[in-house]
């Protein structure tokens, strides 16, 4: 068996037939279901046992007495997998044509490579208006073999290495019932010297928060968890470059220095006048400016940024002292680079 997908159930029948029926359609490489039935009181058990009965996919079916919340079961799932590959599944989730066999190719193309989401509504990817999601994955087709990297993977389909999880271990239990227990599963794993990475031509669409939602204490639990994980790992930053120089040398300073950034989870931002080849990373962000009064319409558009920037780092050194005296506005730290 090439891949276990761990597949957490709360209610929700008509998605959890959804994804598991999309499953049966769109998988060809081998698998094995490994459903954790997390005490459904509607119609679900019965539907999970018909599965089980008919024996026409592999499936391990358990059922727990009573709601253990999603990092459980998904911690349960795991420590009865033995498979090379496990794929964390949300029920609310509908998979397209190849997603899986592309997932995996895609995390076999480099040993660092530890955590493989797909593209997703989610993470930016949506069809648009009234267009099917298979026709919209098709599109997706031509970016088979291509990826690009993550600050952190998204847990609602998150493919994992048997390694990274006999290194790092399972989520951790301390997050509950659910919220930055996958950011936190990320963290550790980059630590280990692992990459999160986006499948670009792989796709799973996702209802989002379709379980979570309806949890009376949702907004407590991520209150919470944020800043259990951000007592762990800090506030993301947000890190502005303004280039002022295409040196080389120093671009692959720079370069080298954002990569390491959005690896940890933080985000940054390149102000650039000219065409320039930044790193391909979900949280390293180009923003192009004419070059005629570069520094102003930067500085502008600094200024009125709504989420603040918590360092500057700049080239040149007027303007820099130009971003230190309006520091009262934008409340950055402004560096030199």
């Amino acid at each position: 068996m090439k891949c276990d997908i761990i597949i957490p159930v709360w209610n929700n029948l008509s998605f959890t037939k959804d994804c598991v029926e999309s499953i049966r359609n769109n998988t060809k490489t081998g698998y094995r279901l490994i459903i954790i039935d997390n005490a459904s009181t509607d119609d679900t058990r019965k539907y999970l046992e018909g599965l089980k009965t008919a024996g026409e996919i592999p499936l391990l079916l358990v059922r727990n007495s009573e709601n253990l919340g999603f990092i459980k079961a998904v911690n349960h799932g795991m420590a009865l997998s033995d498979a090379p590959f496990v794929c964390l599944l949300n029920n609310d989730t509908i998979v397209t044509e190849g997603w899986l066999e592309e997932m995996i190719s895609i995390a076999e193309r480099s040993d660092d490579i530890g955590i493989v989401n797909p593209s997703s509504n989610n993470l930016g990817q949506r069809p648009a208006p009234g267009e099917p999601l298979e026709r919209y994955a098709e599109r997706l087709k031509p970016l088979r073999g291509k990826y690009i990297e993550l600050g952190s993977a998204i847990g609602f389909c998150m493919l994992l290495k048997r390694d990274l999880i006999s290194k790092i271990g399972f989520f951790d239990e301390i997050y509950g019932m659910g919220n930055f227990e996958d950011t936190d599963f990320s963290r550790r794993a980059v630590k280990e010297g692992y990459r999160c990475v986006r499948a670009c031509g792989a796709y799973v669409y996702h209802r989002e928060n379709a379980s979570f939602r309806r949890l009376k204490t949702f907004d407590e639990d991520f209150r919470r968890n944020k800043e259990i994980y951000e007592f762990r790992w800090g506030k993301p930053r947000r890190i502005a470059y303004v280039l002022d120089t295409y040196d080389q040398n120093v671009l692959k300073k720079l370069f080298s220095e954002a990569t390491r950034l959005a690896r940890a989870g933080n985000w940054v931002w390149f102000f650039v006048k000219e065409k320039v080849d930044i790193p391909a990373h979900s949280n390293i962000i180009a923003v192009n400016m004419a070059p005629d009064n570069f520094h102003i319409k930067t500085a502008f558009s600094i200024l009125k940024k709504k989420k603040r920037y918590s360092e500057i780092c700049v080239g040149d050194e007027f303007f820099g002292k130009a971003l230190q005296a309006l520091a009262f506005v934008h409340k950055a730290k402004v560096t030199y680079y």
